[in-house]
Protein backbone atom coordinates (compact mmCIF):
# COMPACT_ATOMS: atom_id res chain seq x y z
CA UNK A 1 0.00 0.00 0.00
CA UNK A 2 1.48 3.62 -1.37
CA UNK A 3 0.32 6.68 0.98
CA UNK A 4 0.97 9.64 -1.04
CA UNK A 5 3.35 12.05 1.08
CA UNK A 6 3.09 15.00 -1.04
CA UNK A 7 -0.86 15.30 1.02
CA UNK A 8 0.68 15.00 3.97
CA UNK A 9 3.44 17.22 3.60
CA UNK A 10 1.74 20.09 2.00
CA UNK A 11 -0.74 20.36 4.43
CA UNK A 12 2.22 19.80 7.24
CA UNK A 13 4.36 22.97 5.47
CA UNK A 14 0.92 25.34 5.25
CA UNK A 15 -0.52 25.09 8.51
CA UNK A 16 2.05 26.51 9.97
CA UNK A 17 2.35 29.59 7.24
CA UNK A 18 -1.16 29.69 7.81
CA UNK A 19 -0.93 30.82 11.43
CA UNK A 20 2.23 33.04 10.97
CA UNK A 21 0.02 34.48 8.27
CA UNK A 22 -2.95 35.32 10.77
CA UNK A 23 -0.55 36.23 13.42
CA UNK A 24 1.40 38.80 11.09
CA UNK A 25 -2.40 40.48 10.55
CA UNK A 26 -3.05 40.23 14.06
CA UNK A 27 -0.25 41.85 14.89
CA UNK A 28 -0.42 44.60 12.00
CA UNK A 29 -4.03 45.44 13.41
CA UNK A 30 -2.66 45.69 16.91
CA UNK A 31 0.42 47.99 16.08
CA UNK A 32 -2.08 50.58 13.66
CA UNK A 33 -4.19 51.00 17.03
CA UNK A 34 -1.10 50.72 19.88
CA UNK A 35 0.73 53.54 17.74
CA UNK A 36 -2.21 55.81 17.56
CA UNK A 37 0.37 59.07 18.30
CA UNK A 38 1.81 58.57 14.69
CA UNK A 39 -0.07 59.93 11.82
CA UNK A 40 -2.57 57.72 10.20
CA UNK A 41 -0.66 58.46 6.82
CA UNK A 42 2.11 55.76 8.32
CA UNK A 43 -0.56 53.64 9.97
CA UNK A 44 -2.29 52.87 6.81
CA UNK A 45 1.00 52.67 5.11
CA UNK A 46 2.27 50.02 7.32
CA UNK A 47 -0.73 47.95 7.80
CA UNK A 48 -0.73 47.70 3.97
CA UNK A 49 2.68 46.73 4.17
CA UNK A 50 1.96 43.93 6.68
CA UNK A 51 -1.36 42.92 4.74
CA UNK A 52 0.79 42.42 1.37
CA UNK A 53 3.24 40.20 3.22
CA UNK A 54 0.39 38.53 4.95
CA UNK A 55 -1.15 37.55 1.83
CA UNK A 56 2.10 36.63 0.22
CA UNK A 57 2.74 34.15 2.85
CA UNK A 58 -1.03 32.59 2.76
CA UNK A 59 -0.09 32.32 -1.20
CA UNK A 60 2.52 30.15 -0.70
CA UNK A 61 0.17 27.37 0.66
CA UNK A 62 -2.28 25.00 -1.20
CA UNK A 63 -4.92 26.82 0.24
CA UNK A 64 -3.66 30.27 -0.77
CA UNK A 65 -3.10 29.09 -4.32
CA UNK A 66 -6.58 27.86 -4.27
CA UNK A 67 -8.13 30.48 -2.84
CA UNK A 68 -6.12 33.01 -5.65
CA UNK A 69 -7.09 30.34 -8.68
CA UNK A 70 -10.84 30.78 -7.05
CA UNK A 71 -10.56 35.14 -7.39
CA UNK A 72 -9.30 34.94 -11.04
CA UNK A 73 -12.24 32.10 -12.10
CA UNK A 74 -14.48 34.74 -10.50
CA UNK A 75 -13.16 37.64 -12.32
CA UNK A 76 -13.63 35.50 -15.61
CA UNK A 77 -17.18 34.72 -14.44
CA UNK A 78 -17.89 38.46 -14.16
CA UNK A 79 -16.80 38.91 -17.90
CA UNK A 80 -19.57 36.23 -18.92
CA UNK A 81 -22.54 37.74 -16.96
CA UNK A 82 -24.79 39.68 -18.94
CA UNK A 83 -24.88 42.94 -17.02
CA UNK A 84 -28.63 45.00 -17.77
CA UNK A 85 -28.23 48.24 -20.00
CA UNK A 86 -28.09 51.42 -18.41
CA UNK A 87 -32.22 52.04 -19.56
CA UNK A 88 -33.34 48.64 -17.59
CA UNK A 89 -31.98 49.52 -14.85
CA UNK A 90 -33.56 52.73 -14.71
CA UNK A 91 -36.70 51.39 -15.84
CA UNK A 92 -36.46 48.91 -13.21
CA UNK A 93 -35.46 51.43 -10.12
CA UNK A 94 -38.74 53.81 -10.95
CA UNK A 95 -40.73 50.80 -10.80
CA UNK A 96 -39.21 50.10 -7.57
CA UNK A 97 -39.46 53.56 -6.46
CA UNK A 98 -43.41 53.61 -7.70
CA UNK A 99 -44.45 50.47 -5.59
CA UNK A 100 -42.88 51.83 -2.72
CA UNK A 101 -45.02 54.79 -2.75
CA UNK A 102 -48.06 52.96 -3.51
CA UNK A 103 -47.68 50.67 -0.79
CA UNK A 104 -46.63 53.53 1.51
CA UNK A 105 -49.73 55.00 0.49
CA UNK A 106 -51.67 52.14 0.96
CA UNK A 107 -49.92 51.19 4.91
CA UNK A 108 -50.87 55.05 5.71
CA UNK A 109 -54.20 54.52 4.33
CA UNK A 110 -54.91 51.39 6.69
CA UNK A 111 -53.47 53.06 9.48
CA UNK A 112 -55.77 56.01 9.55
CA UNK A 113 -58.54 53.36 9.12
CA UNK A 114 -57.41 52.03 11.90
CA UNK A 115 -56.72 54.98 14.11
CA UNK A 116 -60.04 56.47 13.23
CA UNK A 117 -62.22 53.30 14.34
CA UNK A 118 -60.40 52.73 17.40
CA UNK A 119 -61.10 56.52 18.31
CA UNK A 120 -64.40 55.56 16.91
CA UNK A 121 -64.60 52.35 19.17
CA UNK A 122 -63.31 54.20 22.66
CA UNK A 123 -65.16 57.28 22.23
CA UNK A 124 -61.88 59.44 21.63
CA UNK A 125 -63.13 61.25 18.84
Amino acid sequence: MVVESKNIEGSDKGTPLLLMSLFLLLAGIVAFYYFSEIRLFYRVLGLFVVLGLSAYITYQTSFGRTVYTYVLDSKIELKKVSWPTKQETTQTAIGVVVIVVIIGILLWLLDMLLAWSIGTLYGVR
